[in-house]
């Protein structure tokens, strides 16, 4: 008798983890179709590129990093917004826009110092919103979803603007599906809510 209760709870598991992620694919592709409209609504002229471009990713940088970004506009494309919710500490989806890229999604945390103080600012876009980058070194998030350890001086290739750069320390992370680079991922999120359902019922 008491396998068999198990038995049932964990097919009562098992429907709840399907519907958790039906519902998680449906309120993606809502927030995708909204995300695409404002893109358009704001960029009547590219219209067309949203057609052409296959790949949804979030657009948008830290705050603090608005006033600095004329000095590092030659390093990164700007965003649709600088917003707080870009930042990893309070990462809210809903209140970010995205883009259509051709390569994939990327989310760049840059290790900063900005008036004696350590700061850490968020980028997230394609890969091709970092102007000139270094191609050797991103060839093995190219092949496969993951992170990498850098600075600013191995990411960008040298060129006159760029000689000065500071060897501050940044982390690429690159990532292939609609949508992916924020920091917690729904699967993720979905296979701890799984364990817990599972430990809940089998008690």
């Amino acid at each position: 008798m008491k396998m068999r209760l198990i038995h049932l709870s964990q097919s009562s598991v098992s429907l709840l983890f399907r519907l958790l992620l039906f519902w998680n694919t449906v309120g993606l592709a809502a927030r995708e179709k909204s995300n695409q409209e404002y893109w358009k609504d704001q960029h009547p002229q590219q219209r067309w590129r949203i057609y052409s471009l296959r790949l949804p990713c979030y657009s948008c940088m830290s705050p603090y990093l608005e006033d600095h970004y004329p000095y590092i506009s030659h390093l990164y494309r700007k965003p649709l917004a600088f917003d707080i919710h870009c930042d990893k500490h309070s990462l809210d989806t809903s209140y970010l826009y995205s883009k259509n890229c051709s390569d994939m999604c990327v989310t760049l945390r840059i290790n900063d110092v900005v008036g004696g103080r350590r700061r850490h600012g968020y980028m997230r876009g394609c890969l091709s919103d970092l102007h000139g980058y270094n191609h050797s070194l991103i060839r093995t998030l190219a092949e496969r979803q993951g992170c990498l350890d850098t600075t600013a001086r191995e990411l960008f290739l040298p060129t006159a603007q760029r000689q000065e750069l500071e060897p501050s320390r940044l982390s690429l992370c690159a990532c292939h599906n609609n949508l992916c680079n924020f920091s917690v991922s729904p699967p993720c999120f979905f296979i701890f809510l799984f364990v817990i359902l599972v430990i809940f019922l089998m008690r």
